[in-house]
């Protein structure tokens, strides 16, 4: 069930439960271009089930239902989350974040180790030097990150037009079609077989289309964020903080993981083969120790 929270500050928060009542409590960070909706169609309600997981599932700013808060920064959105946490009288929880909601799950462990019982990172964005240039393989992907550096307003209009067309597009399957065209065929493979039923292919477009409902403030934000410093060493978080990443990411190049994970104080990394979906392919594997954790 979709609700709101109102913060401090007036901005909204949205969130969606997902899985059973008496799961353990896993808050769910979605990545770029995505919403809350993930759950629906990557983690089954018989996944879930089956490790004793509740999955609170989080539009992060500009995404989905959400109020921007351009700028802001990493730190700042773990405040968001330790409210909605506390809204709930939760008074420990786990995180897990897809790919750049990497930087918003570890610094909520980092801010509040109290609070986090365990950070699992997917197929995670890590951090970049000041001068670093992002090249990942994925022509798009390469091109965003460039412009992100050199023509910030330019990148707003490319993510506007990214998501008015994902909003606009009037069936499921033409959304599937466009996100499978830019897909390395590994990755293809699991994510037919996350959406393979029709279920899962209705979510995952009204997790596309919902991603797009404010325009591409939400993606640009992302991109400038993890352009900055985090506020926090990511290394340093105390854990466990699981990690599982693809070893052909075309996305999050693989060795800006192994970059991070082999300074994490607490923590432990699985590099899978196959590329940015890769991790997909272990979901009982990933949510096992979670499960476990009650």
């Amino acid at each position: 069930m979709h609700r709101d929270l109102r913060l401090a500050d007036g901005r909204r928060l949205s969130y969606t439960g997902f899985g059973g009542p008496d799961g353990l409590p896993c808050l769910l960070v979605h990545g770029f271009s995505s919403s809350r909706l993930l759950a629906g169609w990557a983690f089954s309600r018989e996944l879930l089930d089956r490790h004793g997981v509740r999955f609170i599932a989080v539009d992060r700013p500009g995404y989905g239902r959400s109020s921007p808060n351009p700028g802001a920064g990493f730190l700042s959105w773990a405040g968001d989350a330790v409210a909605l946490a506390e809204d709930l009288g939760l008074e420990r929880l786990a995180v897990l974040g897809v790919s750049m909601g990497a930087g918003p799950a570890l610094a909520l462990a980092s801010a509040r180790p109290d609070l986090v019982t365990s950070t699992t990172i997917l197929s995670g964005m890590a951090p970049l030097g000041a001068r670093e240039r992002m090249n990942p393989a994925a022509r798009a992907d390469a091109l965003y990150w460039r412009l992100a550096r050199v023509a910030p307003w330019l990148l707003r209009r490319l993510c506007d037009l990214s998501a008015k067309a994902m909003t606009r597009a009037d069936r499921a399957e033409r959304l599937i079609a466009g996100a499978e065209r830019a897909m390395p065929d590994a990755d293809l493979r699991i994510f037919r077989k996350l959406i393979q039923e029709e279920p899962a292919r209705a979510a995952f477009a009204a997790d596309a289309r919902e991603s797009g409902r404010q325009g591409g403030g939400g993606m640009l934000d992302d991109l400038l964020t993890y352009l900055r410093p985090w506020g926090f060493d990511p290394a340093t978080v105390r854990g466990p903080v699981r990690w599982w990443h693809g070893v052909d990411d075309p996305k999050v190049p693989v060795a800006l993981a192994r970059r991070l994970t082999e300074r994490l104080t607490d923590g432990a990394a699985r590099f899978v083969p196959g590329g940015h979906f890769a991790p997909f392919a272990h979901l009982d594997e990933i949510l096992a120790p979670i499960g476990a954790e009650a």
